[in-house]
């Protein structure tokens, strides 16, 4: 299914600048558009309206890339979203010109179309680029290879959506990355690499190979869990991108924990000092007595 997500931003709130961001994917996550755009202060401008105009430039790109639906838009502005659905009233003359507008592409493209609210944390790219000073727009087919399918994959429950989340996602964050771990085992935790390389086939495995090279223990290790996240449904390049991200963590992780036992290590020290400096002051008094 195609989608566009919107973010509407107006700093300050009222009469200050505004800023759009729309994030179109089409035929099945195969292509996508970037954009967003500023408009200079105005009293008139406010947050809604910047949100009404991102979801009209959203719209118009999708019809301009030849989408024909069916169609999921979605907002972290629940007042856009319930009035585009009916549920709420317009009240404002310059809201509802523009709903218009919206309405009657709809109708001209005879979009099948749903308008669902989301979380902003589930909208983070569009309100990234509603904030953006820079005038952005890429275009570029999301050219991700699979080995599997998500949904006949391994991965259960939360797991399962949050691979369908970042293969759907054109630049994952760090911090999906991050959330993305194996809660409980599953059948490929205990897979071997040899059987993993049987099961992922000779272009996965030889990606894997190129990627993480070596014979070593570590490199096999880094290997057999760039298969695994394959095999769990996550595409090739995230799969890859997934395990240098733990590697680069660890090595951060294990960097903060030397410092940290370093100063612990120091002040450790200055405390024994000192007790043994009290020590002696103390039994010089009870000598001197």
């Amino acid at each position: 299914m195609d989608a566009i997500t919107f973010d509407g931003s107006c700093t300050p709130n009222p009469g200050g600048c505004m800023g759009l961001g729309w994030v179109v994917t089409l035929q099945n996550n195969s292509f996508s558009i970037l954009g967003n755009d500023r408009l200079e202060k105005q009293t008139s401008n406010n947050a809604l309206f910047a949100e009404y105009l991102a979801l009209k430039k959203g719209m118009l790109e999708y019809v301009k890339a030849d989408g024909q639906g069916p169609l999921t838009v979605m907002g972290d502005s629940q007042t856009v979203i319930y009035q585009m659905r009916g549920i709420y009233q317009i009240m404002d003359n310059d809201i509802w010109n523009i709903h218009r507008d919206i309405t009657n592409i709809i109708r001209e493209y005879e979009l099948d179309i749903h308008f669902r609210w989301v979380p902003r944390m589930q909208n983070k790219q569009a309100d990234r680029l509603s904030k953006t000073k820079q005038k952005v727009r890429i275009e570029y087919p999301n050219d991700r290879e699979f080995l599997i399918d998500v949904r006949s994959s391994p991965a259960i429950g939360k797991l399962r959506k949050k691979i369908a989340s970042m293969n759907a996602t054109p630049f994952p964050t760090n911090a999906m990355y991050k959330r993305l771990h194996v809660s409980s085992k599953d059948l490929l935790s205990d897979k071997d690499l040899f059987e993993l390389r049987e099961m992922a086939g000779k272009r996965a495995t030889r990606i894997a190979i190129e990627t993480f090279p070596g014979k070593c223990d570590k490199n096999k290790y880094h290997q057999a869990q760039a298969l695994r996240w394959m095999l769990r449904g996550l595409a090739i390049d995230l799969a890859i991108k997934k395990v240098k991200f733990d590697i680069q963590s660890k090595k951060v992780n294990g960097s903060r924990s030397a410092v940290k036992s370093k100063n612990s290590n120091s002040h450790t020290k200055k405390k024994t000092k000192s007790s043994g400096g009290a020590k002696y002051y103390l039994n010089r008094k009870t000598f001197a007595f």
